[in-house]
C-alpha cells in the first residue's frame, strides 16, 4: 500500500503568538509492539492517521513502541526555527529527520537520564527541534513505553516561553503532591537509617526487620514518583530498579518485611502457636510470589503473566492480611496495641487509596506526574509508622527496665557473694589461729598471719565493689586466701599452682571474686575431711580464644561430703548456688560465655577420689 499523503505544517511568525501547535491532524502513526523493525523498515512501512491510534494498555511485550511521522516547514527566509516537541510522558522518545535518503537522529531522551544530560534539561517530556530557514523536514518520532498505564500520545510543538509558563503552572498545581511525596520519602528514609543504626547497636532482629520495611516502603513510594518526567531520585540511576522491577515486586517485598517485623516484634510464634503457624504459611506464600515475580520480569520478561500475578497478589495479600490482622487483635498486650493501631491505619490506607482512585476522588496522574500520590494512602502510612515507632520506643523502655532489674539482681548477687567471702566461720577461725600463735609465743608467725589476713580482707573489700578485675588481681587474692587456709589447717593439704607462660594475666578480665567459692569448697568439704594429707591444684591454661582454669582436689568427693552435710551449716552448697546464679546473670547482661563444669573423680574401683572444677573464660 502507498504511504498516506502528508501535508507539511508551516510554522510561521504566528507561532510565537500562539506558543503551541497541536500536530494531531497532520500526524501519522505506526504501532511496532515487537520493536523488531529496523529504521529503514519503519521508513517503508504503512502509517495510519493519528486519530486512529488506539488508547490501550500494552501488556503482551516488554516494550510498546509507537512511531509518529509529520512534516514541518520553516517559511522564514532568515530565522532558524527553534522549538520544543512533546508527545506526552513516556519512558523514551527519539526524534529522527529524513535527510539524504536516511533517517538521522536529531535528539533522544529517556527517564534514566539525569537532568544535566537531557537534551532539554528542565523536563524529560520535551525535545528541542531546529529547522533552518526555508527548510522542510520530515520527522519520525519513536516513542517507547515500559509502563503498563495507558499509552497516551499527544504530539505538539511549543515555544520555550510556553514551556516555562506551563512548568510554572504545573508546579503550582502539583505543589502539594510533590511536597508531600518528598516529605514522605524523607521521613521514611530518615527512620530507615535511624532504625538500622539502632540495630547495629542493639542487634535486635525486630529492629532490623522494621528498618528493612521502611527501606522497602521508601522504594515503593519512590518507584511511582520517579516515573514522572520531572521528579528525580535514587531509582533513576538503575533501569533494573525503575523499569525491570515492577510495582508488584516492591509491594511484595514491603509486605514480607512488614510481617517479619510483626512476627519478631510480638514474638507470637512462642506464645500463640496458631498465629505462628499462619504467619509462617503467609511468609512462605509471599516469598514464593516474589520468586515468581522475578522469574516473570527479569528472566522470562513476560509482563502479561506478571499482570495476572499482580491481580492475584492483591487478592492474596488482602485475604491473608485481614486474617493475620484478625488474629493479631486477639493478642492482649500493651505492646500489641501499637501494632493493632498501626496495622489498622495501613489497611485503611490501602482501602481508601483504592476506593479514592476508583471513584476519581483524587487524580491518578497529571501532566507532571505519571503516578499521582494518593493523599489517603500517604496519610495512613505516616500514621502507621508513627504508632509503630511508638511501639519500638515502648519496647526499648521495657528492655531498659528489664536490664535495670537484671543489674539489681547482679548487685544482690554481688552482696551475697561478699558475705560468702568473709563468712563468720572464716573470720572466727582465722582470728583463733592468730590467737593460738600468740598464746604459744609464736609472735613472728602471728604477725605474718595477721598481715596476710588484713591484706586479704582489704583485697576482698576492694574487689567486691567491681564487677570485673584482671586475672592477675584475682589470682593474687586466691593465692593469698589459699596460703592462709593452709596455715589455718596446719598444712593438711599441699597446694600446686601452674599457669601457662603465654597468658597475659594483666590484660584478661574476669568477674571479681569468681574462684574463691570453688577453692573454699575443695578445702572445707573435700580435703579437711580426708584422713591423710591431700592435694589442691590450681592450673591456668591457654586455649587460643579462651583460658581454662582447673581447680582439682583429691578429697573425699561430693557424695561423701553430702553424707556429712548434717554436721555442717550448709554454707558451701549455698555458696556455689549463688555463684552459679551470678555467672548466669553476668553472661546475660554482658553477653559473656563463661562456663563452669564440676565433675566427680573415681578410681578403678569406682571409689570417689576428689572433685574437678573447670572454668572456661573468653579472653
Amino acid at each position: 500500500m502507498p504511504l498516506l499523503a502528508q501535508k507539511a505544517i508551516e510554522i510561521d511568525s504566528s507561532f510565537q503568538r500562539k506558543e503551541i501547535i497541536d500536530l494531531s491532524d497532520q500526524t501519522l502513526f505506526l504501532l511496532d509492539s515487537t520493536k523488531q523493525k529496523t529504521i529503514n523498515d519503519i521508513r517503508k512501512s504503512q502509517f495510519q492517521g493519528f486519530k486512529k491510534l488506539p488508547d490501550f494498555n500494552h501488556i503482551s511485550r516488554y516494550k510498546a513502541n509507537v512511531w509518529l511521522r509529520f512534516q514541518l516547514r520553516n517559511p522564514s527566509k532568515t530565522d532558524t526555527l527553534k522549538a520544543l516537541f512533546s508527545a506526552g510522558s513516556s519512558f523514551q522518545t527519539s526524534i529522527y529527520v529524513f535527510d539524504n535518503q536516511k533517517l538521522v537522529s536529531q535528539a533522544s531522551n529517556d527517564k534514566l537520564l539525569p537532568d544535566q544530560q537531557r537534551p532539554f534539561r528542565f523536563d524529560g517530556q520535551y525535545l528541542p527541534i531546529i529547522i533552518p530557514p526555508k527548510a522542510t523536514y520530515d520527522f519520525y518520532v519513536e516513542i517507547t513505553q515500559f509502563s503498563l498505564k495507558k499509552i497516551r500520545v499527544q504530539p505538539t510543538i511549543v515555544t520555550y516561553e510556553w514551556e516555562a509558563k506551563k512548568k510554572e503552572s504545573d508546579l503550582y498545581d502539583n505543589r502539594f503532591a510533590i511536597g508531600s511525596n518528598y516529605a514522605l520519602l524523607g521521613i521514611l528514609l530518615f527512620l530507615a537509617l535511624f532504625t538500622f543504626l539502632q540495630y547495629l547497636l542493639n542487634r535486635q532482629r525486630y529492629i532490623l526487620y522494621y528498618s528493612l520495611y521502611l527501606f522497602a516502603m521508601s522504594a515503593f513510594v519512590a518507584w511511582g514518583f520517579e516515573h514522572s518526567s520531572y521528579g528525580f531520585f535514587l531509582l533513576k540511576y538503575s533501569s533494573l530498579l525503575l523499569i525491570s522491577l515492577r510495582q508488584n515486586f516492591y509491594v511484595l517485598v514491603t509486605q514480607l518485611c512488614y510481617f517479619l517485623f510483626i512476627a519478631e516484634f510480638l514474638a507470637y510464634a512462642r506464645t500463640h502457636s496458631r498465629i505462628g503457624k499462619l504467619s509462617n504459611l503467609f511468609l512462605k506464600g509471599i516469598s514464593f510470589l516474589i520468586v515468581l515475580e522475578l522469574l516473570f520480569t527479569l528472566i522470562l520478561q513476560r509482563y502479561d503473566w506478571e499482570i495476572y500475578l499482580s491481580v492475584f497478589t492483591q487478592v492474596f495479600l488482602s485475604v491473608f492480611g485481614a486474617l493475620m490482622l484478625f488474629y493479631v487483635y486477639q493478642i492482649k498486650t500493651k505492646l500489641a496495641l501499637y501494632v493493632k493501631i498501626g496495622s489498622t491505619f495501613l489497611l485503611l490506607g490501602g482501602i481508601f487509596g483504592f476506593i479514592s482512585s476508583w471513584m476519581n476522588w483524587v487524580p491518578q496522574s497529571s501532566d507532571l506526574l505519571d503516578h499521582y500520590p494518593n493523599v489517603y494512602f500517604n496519610a495512613c502510612i505516616l500514621l502507621e509508622i508513627l504508632f509503630f515507632s511508638m511501639g519500638l520506643a515502648y519496647k526499648a523502655t521495657e528492655v531498659i527496665h528489664q536490664k535495670n532489674d537484671l543489674e539489681q539482681a547482679v548487685s544482690l548477687s554481688e552482696l551475697n557473694t561478699l558475705r560468702l567471702q568473709i563468712n563468720p566461720h572464716f573470720l572466727f577461725n582465722s582470728l583463733n589461729s592468730i590467737k593460738s600463735y600468740i598464746i604459744k609465743n609464736k609472735t613472728d608467725e602471728a604477725a605474718d598471719y595477721l598481715t596476710d589476713f588484713s591484706t586479704l580482707i582489704r583485697s576482698i573489700l576492694q574487689k567486691s565493689k567491681e564487677q570485673v578485675v584482671t586475672l592477675k588481681e584475682e589470682l593474687d587474692t586466691i593465692l593469698l586466701y589459699t596460703k592462709l587456709e593452709q596455715l589455718r589447717f596446719q598444712k593438711k593439704f599441699d597446694f600446686i599452682f601452674e599457669i601457662s607462660p603465654e597468658i597475659d594475666t594483666e590484660n584478661i578480665m574476669i568477674p571479681a571474686l569468681l574462684l574463691q567459692p570453688y577453692i573454699e569448697n575443695a578445702i572445707k568439704h573435700g580435703l579437711t575431711n580426708k584422713k591423710e594429707k591431700g592435694t589442691l591444684q590450681l592450673i591456668v591454661r591457654d586455649l587460643e580464644e579462651n583460658i581454662e582454669i582447673l581447680i582439682d582436689d583429691n578429697g573425699i568427693g561430693r557424695n561423701r561430703a553430702a553424707e556429712l552435710k548434717s554436721n555442717s551449716d550448709g554454707h558451701q552448697s549455698m555458696g556455689l548456688k549463688i555463684n552459679d546464679e551470678r555467672l548466669k546473670l553476668l553472661n546475660k547482661i554482658h553477653g559473656w560465655d563463661i562456663s563452669c563444669q564440676i565433675m566427680d573423680k573415681f578410681d578403678s574401683k569406682n571409689q570417689p577420689v576428689g572433685t574437678k572444677v573447670i572454668l572456661t573464660i573468653p579472653k
